[in-house]
């Protein structure tokens, strides 16, 4: 096996805890899910600033201490036109939120259960449920065993565990309105969502299920257009070391631009070095091609879309959502990119590729756990051998002297490595849909052009060709995903009402202000909860209304003390929340 070790080399992260999406206050019923996601139909030929691109693939400084936060400037990698989420893939996407990364168990539970939103029912059934309990148990072992392995007493133990953490989480989702919900996933339209059940899934990542012990994305979220995906049959994944020399760089740029130029799909990870000078490489042909020859590139991030970096590879972002191409993560927007995410995101770069290229690599690079994860998946791995006396070689020396990677012995062996030369696979359907529907699509290039476009729940491409699944699918006798996430979130609220019973008014005053802050996602820190106790306080219907009395720090502060010794709330790295128990 390839090594994979935790000092794998990743990007710098640097990302405001707590940060939170905006919106919007309008409601619609949960049967009557509509909403959108962006794509983008490029078709003037694009001008790319070859001098510039070249210098950002050159640049040997190190990256900058802060990650891009899409939150910042969001519209320029996004743009006007709507994709259909239907009920699958808004199962998918709450699944997602309620857990950390990719995650086996719930993996397995989809499969047993037959569908996303079967298993999404399930998990916010109630917990003294007994009927709920064993048909969710029964779930997990149906679909552990159709991964071909049994469901002990530990497995169903550490089951339970994961169940727990999936639900303890379902509060932290702050509407279960169709619309808003979904408004929030797509971080206010700017971003689009895709299941297995769009026409641009890419299904060579199922390959992942193959493995027992590893899971398929459930959704993919992205800017840009969603076609790149399943623009070509076969894409090449060009990776390589973040402190790549010259040579790696000329190895990664050289063979993303030939392969590009015969219309294949370019996959990286839009880090700086290896990943940055192979999506270069692509946009290069593109300028020189156009869009009609050229192939797309596409960057895969191990965290969620609002936090895209680095942050000096912003231009390079932009040229590739302006030129036909996508920024993808299996995440949910506001998730932070830990270390340990980037080593699965490895796994999607590998399974999107038909074949691995690894320009330059050291011996402890995550571009080596990419083609680790390429050769476990039975993808050709290559890699282009180098001096041995210097260290930036190691990587790929070692690949091939294990025979884990054939020698890449030319750059110009493209022709070799990948299948037939193509045209883009575009299919052009979802832009007239759009054009039909009122919706203009513009030829322009540029990201600085791009606007963002907040979700329309009335835009629905119903009778789109590229539409495979109806807006919303409710199955007869069963409730709504929301309804039944919804119920479950009423359940846990009542018990912590109760649980809270012994509170004086003051006590009772501070946790309905926090839960009042929770489903508004804003922090429970001691600040924000003094400022919401001071301007506005929670009516019984949700809503907030003016306080009349005035809380102080040291009153404020004295409650939240006697509180936490009371095991009313506990605080953990100033984030305050209240106990399920009262200890």
């Amino acid at each position: 096996m390839i090594r994979q070790n935790e000092g794998v080399e990743h990007d710098k992260i640097k990302a405001e805890p707590g940060a939170s999406t905006a919106t919007s206050p309008e409601t619609m019923t949960a049967r009557h899910i509509r909403s959108a996601a962006h794509d983008s139909v490029p078709e003037a030929k694009p001008s790319m600033k070859t001098a510039e691109a070249t210098r950002q693939a050159h640049d040997p400084r190190s990256p900058g201490k802060g990650e891009y936060t899409t939150t910042r400037k969001q519209a320029q990698y996004s743009n006007t036109s709507h994709l259909m989420v239907d009920e699958d893939t808004l199962a998918r996407a709450v699944l997602t939120f309620l857990i950390d990364s990719a995650d086996a168990f719930l993996f397995a539970t989809i499969k047993g259960a037959g569908s996303a939103p079967d298993a999404l029912r399930l998990i916010t059934g109630r917990i003294d449920d007994r009927k709920n309990q064993n048909r969710l148990d029964e779930a997990f072992a149906t679909g552990t065993a159709r991964w071909g392995r049994r469901a002990g007493p530990q497995a169903m133990n550490a089951f339970h565990n994961a169940l727990a953490r999936w639900r303890d989480r379902l509060h932290l989702l702050p509407t279960c309105q169709a619309k808003v919900l979904t408004d929030w996933f797509t971080n206010g339209g700017t971003q689009w969502i895709i299941g297995p059940t769009s026409p641009y899934w890419p299904h060579q990542v199922d390959d992942l299920s193959v493995r027992k012990d590893w899971a398929s994305p459930l959704c993919l979220w992205g800017y840009g257009d969603p076609r790149a995906l399943t623009s070509c049959a076969k894409p090449l994944a060009v990776v390589g070391s973040r402190g790549v020399n010259d040579y790696g760089r000329y190895v990664a740029r050289t063979v993303g631009k030939k392969a590009a130029e015969q219309g294949h799909l370019i996959i990286s990870g839009g880090a700086i070095g290896g990943d940055a000078a192979a999506h270069w490489g692509a946009l290069e042909a593109m300028g020189e091609l156009g869009s009609e020859e050229s192939g797309r590139t596409v960057a895969v991030f191990a965290g969620g879309l609002n936090h895209i970096g680095p942050e000096r590879n912003h231009e390079l972002f932009q040229h590739i959502t302006s030129n036909g191409g996508a920024l993808i993560s299996e995440l949910c927007p506001d998730t932070i990119p830990e270390p340990r995410r980037f080593l699965l995101r490895n796994r999607i770069i590998a399974a999107l590729a038909d074949t691995v290229v690894v320009a330059q690599a050291r011996s402890r690079s995550g571009a080596l756990n990419t083609a680790n994860w390429a050769a476990e998946l039975g993808r050709p791995v290559y890699a282009a051998p180098g001096n041995i006396n210097i260290p930036s070689n190691t990587g790929c020396n070692w690949l091939i002297q294990e025979q884990r990677a054939t020698i890449l012995y030319s750059v110009n062996m493209t022709s070799e490595i990948c299948h037939k030369r193509h045209a883009p696979l575009i299919a052009h359907g979802l832009g007239n849909s759009l054009q039909s529907s009122g919706q203009q699509t513009t030829k322009n290039s540029t990201v600085k052009s791009h606007e963002k476009q907040a979700i329309s729940p009335d835009t629905v491409l119903e009778k789109s060709q590229d539409t495979t699944t109806p807006p919303h699918v409710t199955v007869a006798g069963t409730p709504s995903i929301l309804e039944s996430v919804e119920k479950a979130r009423h359940d846990e609220s009542t018990s912590e009402a109760v649980n809270s019973k012994d509170c004086n008014q003051a006590e009772l005053d501070i946790l309905e202000t926090i839960q009042y802050c929770r489903r508004r996602k804003i922090p429970v820190t001691h600040d924000s909860l003094l400022q919401t106790l001071n301007r506005e306080a929670p009516s019984a219907d949700g809503d907030s209304e003016p306080t009349g009395s005035q809380w102080s720090v040291a009153k404020l502060e004295g409650m939240l003390g006697q509180m936490e010794l009371d095991g009313f709330i506990t605080t953990s790295r100033g984030i305050i929340e209240p106990t399920k128990d009262r200890r």
